[in-house]
């Protein structure tokens, strides 16, 4: 591989790994503020009101 190639493949790794790691922040941020406060369970009605 060419200086050019390696230099566009090193940001397109890093892109990635930045990308998978604000999902993660991401994804446990919203499953902590679902799971409401004190641990409990998060109650979710699936039922529809009249």
């Amino acid at each position: 591989m060419n200086q050019e190639s390696d230099g566009r493949a090193l940001i397109i790794y890093i892109g990635a790994i930045t990308l998978v790691g604000l999902l993660i922040v991401f994804g446990s941020i919203i499953s902590f503020k679902a799971g409401g406060r004190g641990g409990e369970p998060a109650q979710v009605s699936t039922e529809a009101r009249p």
